[in-house]
């Protein structure tokens, strides 16, 4: 992978990084309060059914504010306001908060990432989320058994989409609206699931690189085909055209959106494989190697093909959970070595180029705020250190 002469562009500004941080840490107040107050009611009616119900919701509670980022909320916010106008809920003005109308999207796409989470962490067996037990591990201690525990934890994601779907019907804004916004939600829960049956394909491959599954190599799809479904869509495009929806944004408005965020998200992705193997877990909170311990296809992998004394050595640690630190060693040396890292990074580079050079040309149609959150977006999904 090459990039482009300009990727060396300078990065956004720090006023407009700074912008963005300063959205998160208000969208990350406002939602973990308004969550919290929202899934309370819910959990006492569930209790009320049964025990087993209300662990259950409980636990979904429990998961959805145990921390989190809330990066996608904030993107709702910034997709809504820079395709806010006169006719909007509220002025549109630098600073202001006209994007409280769609609090209640900005909830739904956190139950998205709660069920999201509940069900990957089961199909991957991680026992740890965000500090605490992942939701299977915790039901299979509250209700005594390992395959109840599973199923209730299967069922406890479903419960989360559940109540995604209901409260972004609780947006207080025209119908038509709505119903976009609606559609839009739709569309990102198929695209993640199509995503993450595309990856389960790829990772089934009896080798690294591919093998001799039913429909043979050449239908295999791309790290970054999967990167665009599974991540970019409930990530970045999702939220962002969420919030244009919900702003009363029209098809042009919104598909310039998505040619923003789609590199954008793949770019996300494209940094956390490189996180997951060069990061430190101390700010990641992810362990070292993991992702080739689980046989992940990231970029990085896909990057060897071709080096057979790599292939080799991969063939010892890829999707091997007891695999050695020295060959894990081994591995990670190669992907320097090799340029495999520093392609990633141009690759990276080139796709945040993409997106900044996509806002350049939508800047005259938004508004101040909307473009400078947008700007701050680059920086803090494709450049993160963590």
């Amino acid at each position: 992978m090459t990039a482009s002469n300009d990727d060396e562009r300078a990065a956004p500004s720090s006023e407009g990084a700074h912008d963005f941080g300063a959205l998160l840490g208000d969208v990350r107040a406002r939602i973990d309060e308004r969550l919290g107050q929202w899934l309370r009611p819910r959990v006492a009616a569930a209790t009320q059914i049964s025990e087993e119900v209300g662990t259950v919701a409980s636990a979904v509670q429990d998961l959805a504010l145990r921390g989190g980022k809330r990066m996608r909320a904030a993107l709702v916010a910034a997709g809504f306001e820079a395709r806010s106008t006169a006719s909007a809920a509220a002025p549109v003005t630098a600073g202001a908060c006209s994007w409280s109308a769609c609090e209640p999207a900005m909830m739904a796409v956190e139950l998205l990432q709660t069920y999201l989470l509940i069900h990957d962490d089961w199909m991957d067996d991680d026992d740890v989320r965000r500090g605490g037990p992942s939701v299977h591990v915790l039901l299979r201690q509250k209700l005594g058994a390992r395959a109840l525990g599973d199923a209730a934890a299967i069922l406890a994601g479903d419960l989360a989409s559940g109540y995604a779907q209901e409260a972004l019907l609780e947006s207080e804004l025209p119908a038509e609206r709505v119903l976009r916004a609606s559609r839009a939600f739709a569309r990102i829960q198929v695209e993640v699931v199509t995503g993450q049956l595309a990856e389960m394909r790829a990772a089934a491959r009896p080798s690294v690189f591919g093998g001799s599954l039913p429909g043979g190599s050449a239908g295999l799809p791309s790290v970054e085909t999967i990167h665009a479904l599974k991540t970019a869509s409930y990530t970045v495009t999702g939220p962002l055209l969420l919030g244009a929806a919900l702003a009363g944004a029209d098809d042009a408005r919104c598909a310039e959106l998505e040619r923003f965020g789609r590199p954008l998200g793949i770019a996300f992705q494209l940094r956390d494989d490189l996180l997951g193997v060069f990061g430190d877990p101390s700010a990641t909170g992810k362990p070292v190697w993991n992702d080739i311990r689980q046989g992940k296809r990231t970029a990085l992998i896909a990057e060897l093909r071709g080096d057979k004394r790599v292939e080799d050595l991969l063939a010892r640690v890829f999707g091997k959970p007891d695999a050695r630190e020295v060959d894990l060693e081994a591995v990670v040396r190669a992907m320097e070595d090799s340029g495999a890292r520093s392609r990633v990074e141009a690759r990276v580079r080139e796709l945040c180029g993409e997106a900044r050079r996509v806002l350049d040309a939508m800047a005259p149609t938004m508004s101040e705020s909307g473009r400078s959150w947008l700007s701050g977006s680059v920086a803090a999904l494709g450049e993160r250190s963590r």
